[in-house]
């Protein structure tokens, strides 16, 4: 970890996009330890969860478009400046530990209800959140296609990560600019990184939090714990029927046709199975759609606040 140097990238990327942020280093009551979240703006409170591996600033360009909320983006533990988690989850304890981590982050902040944004594994913890936790959660705005969703496909880095020897092999070279680049091209912002879409405050940031910090290594850890290298992910993982259809709060689920994860039939399958959700889908756009077009989805996330959750209030 090299702390000052991460925190150079991130200053410079949250200057280039113009948000102003409060940090603070939150306790996590349920499941102990502390984690790390910037806070910006005021309004309705909106809780950004992250894929793995990623740090909050993910979000910066996005939510300093987005008007009249309180943006919290969470290092979820492990990632960013937050510490490891005390206990890793497990397959048997992960649905519950996404969502006592939600729990814990609204409680710390003092918020009694929020919306809560997330993409790949972010999103899988707004949906387990939503199902566990009725009375906290407004609703769901899903930026990409969620991990664990009926018919996903895990990124071929994950089976990398895997691989004996290779995998840690892998974990103990250092990052450079050709290997940031060739992650989001994996992650299908080929387009975007062509066309210089990406800025390069951005870039740095994404390759900084890949060399100076232990996010990397922390999410591989937990990603190798839950599954095997010939089975990929335990399937008990996945997000079911039963659960799905038990989430009351009305859902967006916004995928983009490059997205690797999961594309428009994956987020249709997904809608059919939610009582309350409806699909955007861009053309030519990655699995983090507010990297190909932070201003686009800044409009559809307030559109869906306004037109969908404010009416359910």
């Amino acid at each position: 970890m090299n702390e000052s140097a991460y925190r150079e990238t991130e200053n410079k990327l949250l200057a280039d996009a113009g948000l102003d942020v409060q940090e603070a280093q939150i306790p996590l009551d349920r499941l102990g330890g502390q984690a790390r979240v910037l806070a910006a703006g005021e309004g309705d409170p909106v809780l950004f969860l992250t894929g793995g591996p990623d740090a909050g600033a993910s979000w910066a360009y996005a939510a300093a478009k987005v008007s009249g909320i309180r943006a919290i983006l969470l290092d979820r533990p492990g990632t960013g400046l937050s510490d490891p988690p005390r206990e890793r989850p497990r397959i048997d304890t992960l649905a519950s530990y996404v969502s006592d981590l939600t729990r814990d982050v609204l409680d710390a902040m003092e918020v009694d209800r929020a919306v809560l944004v997330g993409c790949s594994f972010g999103g899988y913890s707004a949906l387990r959140s939503a199902a566990a936790l009725p009375d906290r959660v407004q609703g769901v705005y899903l930026a990409g296609c969620p991990a664990f969703a009926p018919g996903w496909s895990a990124p071929r880095f994950f089976t990398v990560l895997r691989t004996p020897l290779i995998g840690r092999l892998v974990l103990g070279l250092p990052a450079t600019r050709l290997s940031t680049r060739m992650s989001l091209r994996e992650l299908g912002h080929h387009r975007s990184l062509a066309s210089g879409h990406i800025p390069p405050a951005l870039f740095e940031w994404v390759n900084g939090w890949q060399r100076h910090t232990d996010t990397m290594r922390n999410d591989a850890t937990m990603i190798c714990g839950l599954g095997t290298w010939l089975g990929g992910f335990d399937p008990s993982l996945d997000l079911d029927e039963e659960t799905l259809s038990s989430i009351g709060a009305p859902c967006h689920v916004l995928v983009g046709t490059d997205d690797i994860v999961g594309g428009e039939d994956v987020a249709e399958r997904l809608a059919s199975l939610l009582p309350d959700a409806v699909v955007e889908v861009w053309q030519d756009v990655g699995h983090l759609p507010w990297y190909d077009d932070p201003a686009r989805f800044a409009a559809s996330l307030e559109g869906f606040m306004v037109a969908r959750v404010a009416d359910r209030s």
